[in-house]
């Protein structure tokens, strides 16, 4: 892996679940190692099944150099959820989807009944075949924190590896956090 590795960050912008505002952004900051290259956004739909599509569709913009796409867990824009094996079979990236705490599935799962009684079974899929949920140490300018992990493509001691590179003054990775940050602005 090269000092300075190539990736783009996927987190939505802010949004407000009662609103009548219907759609959020999806933002992905390209960064070669932890310096900003590059933001890309567009639209996904609140609750929606749009956003594997719209992150296949952003992460094209930059496909020929990007060696690694990172978001911020496989949901966006409330249920709004990825699915990382097709994402990684389109792109052939390796894919990680990075949470700061365990998932509790069963409490997921009974949510997605209540929201969509009709469809929740699609949804919740997307997260069974996530698959595993890796977990690590990561060392920032804070100290230690532990960050969970899905992925696709790729070993844990490569994401490990990468981790450690990407994650200076916070537990998730900058390219991430950058994403976070310009989500905020929305």
């Amino acid at each position: 892996m090269k000092d300075f590795p190539i990736t783009i960050g996927f987190d939505d912008a802010r949004f407000e679940l009662k609103s009548k505002i219907k759609t959020t952004q999806l933002i992905g900051a390209v960064c070669q190692g932890t310096r900003l290259v590059s933001i890309v956004k567009k639209s996904i739909s609140i609750d929606g099944d749009d956003a594997t599509e719209v992150l296949i569709e952003l992460a094209k913009q930059n496909q020929k150099h990007i060696q690694y796409i990172l978001t911020d867990t496989i949901t966006f824009g409330g249920f709004n959820i990825i699915d990382l094996g097709e994402i990684y079979n389109r792109l052939k990236k390796p894919i990680i989807s990075i949470t700061e705490r365990e998932v509790d599935l069963e409490s997921v799962q009974k949510a997605l009944i209540k929201k969509f009684p009709n469809t929740y079974k699609n949804k919740l899929q997307y997260i069974i075949n996530a698959g595993d949920l890796y977990e690590t140490n990561i060392k920032t300018a804070g100290g230690s924190s532990k960050i969970y992990f899905h992925l696709k493509g790729v070993d844990f001691e490569e994401v490990d590896d990468l981790m450690q590179k990407l994650c200076i003054d916070s537990k998730l990775p900058e390219p991430v956090r950058i994403a976070h940050i310009v989500g905020k602005a929305f």
